[in-house]
């Protein structure tokens, strides 16, 4: 590639297109005689006569017309750039991608998805459902913009912002209502078939180092996949089990679903929004997450 700037190719673009000086340097709001030099320049830099100068304007040499209409193309598609960035720069366009569990997709996320989708219709927005630790993986490899995962994690290669505070409930179904009115020690909970979330989980990960903290050693007579199952579970009065309250608490209708009283309250964890520190967001990102955390009290762990 020749060492002329682009500035010589602008200015002998604008002078192919009016086939004139004079209009060409009107419209680059520049004076004649910069338009002239500009020109010599580029015909000396290429070694080529571009242009034959008469009385009636400018024609272009056969070799001026080639460059002519490589430019011509070359300029339109930086217009057309142009054109799909500052729709971008809008929000009338664009995409993104983010990751999170079941229970944070159904119960934190959704309204925040459908609200963004109604706002940004011209936004792709793709939402992959995965556990904690695999949103994780999908953040580290780029597939995703955003994850988000129930805390606490450790990882110095995130940035991690803290979206809502999260407190687990013990809750059972009618069967078990007796247990209610009173205060209860965990080991009492033994007695009864548990119903926990599967060992692959960061919740469950959490309420195990918790129960181990407190010398209980519950051995669940379900494992399960969701926070949804689990409901279920309990409705059908198979056991008790740990709910997120924040997220899951309207289903404590007192007829179904009961809460438990502990006497030893399950510490408070989180959820939080992950990102990579050193990749700029798009702007749909960008959007998605102020809108998300426009009226959130949230910590940047």
């Amino acid at each position: 590639m020749k060492s002329a700037s682009l500035n010589l190719y602008w200015t002998f673009w604008a002078i192919g297109k009016t086939r004139n000086l004079t209009r060409a340097s009107e419209r680059l709001f520049v004076t004649q005689p910069s338009v002239s030099l500009a020109l010599k320049n580029l015909e000396s830099q290429l070694d080529t006569k571009l242009c034959v100068r008469s009385k009636k304007g400018v024609t272009l040499t056969k070799e001026g017309e080639v460059l002519f209409e490589e430019l011509d193309k070359a300029f339109a598609g930086i217009e057309i750039a142009e054109r799909r960035l500052d729709k971008l720069k809008k929000l009338n366009a664009g995409s993104i991608s983010i990751s999170a569990g079941d229970t944070i997709c159904n119960y934190y996320l959704l309204e925040s998805i459908i609200e963004f989708t109604t706002r940004y219709p011209h936004i792709s927005l793709k939402l992959t459902n995965r556990t904690s630790f695999e949103t994780v993986e999908l953040l580290k490899t780029g597939t995703i913009d955003y994850g988000f995962i129930n805390l606490p994690y450790e990882d110095d290669s995130l940035s991690i912002t803290l979206c809502r505070k999260i407190n687990e409930v013990a809750v059972c179904g009618a069967k078990y209502r007796f247990l209610t009115g009173r205060k209860l020690q965990f080991q009492e909970l033994l007695y009864y078939p548990i119903i926990m979330l599967e060992r692959k989980s960061n919740s469950r990960l959490f309420l195990d180092a918790f129960f181990e903290q407190t010398g209980a050693q519950p051995k669940p007579a379900f494992e399960l996949g969701s926070v949804d199952l689990i409901i279920s579970f309990i409705k059908n009065n198979l056991g008790i089990g740990f709910i997120p309250y924040e997220l899951c608490g309207h289903f404590i209708d007192n007829k179904t679903i009961f809460r438990l009283d502990l006497l030893t309250d399950i510490p408070e964890r989180g959820l939080g929004l992950i990102e990579l520190p050193d990749t700029p967001p798009s702007y749909a990102a960008a959007a998605f997450k102020k809108m998300l955390l426009f009226d959130t009290e949230t910590e940047i762990l």
